[in-house]
């Protein structure tokens, strides 16, 4: 029996990695798992075991053909049903921010790309970031695709989103946060920048970059030299390179103390 109508875009993950990390870190959300019955080894019989052991409904299969999957989708075999996206609600996110010392976080400025987004996240999550910020309107939010790009990141990682984001850069340097935008005709490179304590990494749409009113809520537009014909990196790869140098000084500075 198929899972309860509901959303497409915020009640299916499929994919070998997106629904191991989401059994690991997140069972309780899992309504249902459907698998190919062909190939069950290696990750996927993980996937069949674990979600066994948590209880959680499986549904092995001979044709594999699941419901409210798009045509095409790259499931690997395997689709997990759940619930909504559980974002977190600010005062949450405030709190998760607090439990940590020079927490850094990543916010999107109405990127539109799932790729895009799903890649950043899940180089968020694996270069120390405590938490996303995403735009509520004109953005992508926590979609399969996104899921899938994040390589299941999205279930390590408080992500919130809301309603204006400028409103969400004001509070966090209320709360002590230096707020850096990446702009390729931004007045100082990266490398040069303190990216030291509490800080707030700001990446701007596919084309457009950052809206102007996001540029002046930033304490300091930071570009990334370049050396090629092209004039700019793609977002995702941008925003990758911003948080490994932010978690480089910080490894520096700590070896050092």
């Amino acid at each position: 029996m198929p899972p309860p109508a509901g959303p497409l875009m915020s009640r299916v993950v499929w994919g070998v990695n997106p629904v191991l990390e989401l059994l690991r870190s997140q069972p309780e959300r899992v309504e249902e798992i459907w698998l190919a019955a062909s190939g069950l080894k290696g990750k996927r019989r993980r996937i069949l075991d674990l979600a066994r052991n948590l209880e959680v409904p499986v549904k092995v299969v001979r044709e594999f053909h699941p419901p409210k999957v798009p045509s095409g989708a790259p499931t690997q075999g395997v689709v997990a049903y759940l619930r909504e996206f559980d974002y977190l609600s600010w005062p949450e996110f405030e709190e998760e921010l607090s439990s940590v010392p020079d927490p850094v976080v990543l916010l999107l400025d109405e990127l539109t790309d799932p790729q895009n987004v799903g890649s950043l996240i899940r180089s968020a999550e694996v270069l120390g970031a405590r938490g996303v910020v995403i735009p509520k309107h004109r953005a992508a939010g926590i979609t399969p695709t996104v899921i899938k790009a994040s390589a299941g990141a999205v279930f390590h990682l408080p992500i919130v989103r809301v309603v204006n984001l400028r409103q969400a850069l004001r509070r966090l340097k209320e709360l002590g946060f230096t707020l850096y935008g990446l702009d390729a005709a931004g007045p100082r490179e990266i490398m040069e920048t303190d990216l030291t304590g509490p800080v707030g990494l700001v990446v701007g749409s596919e084309g457009r970059g950052l809206r102007e009113s996001v540029r002046r809520e930033c304490d300091l537009l930071v570009r990334i030299p370049v050396q090629g014909r092209i004039e700019s990196l793609n977002a995702a790869v941008a925003g990758a390179i911003a948080l490994y140098e932010t978690l480089r000084q910080r490894l520096c500075t700590a070896s050092t103390v």
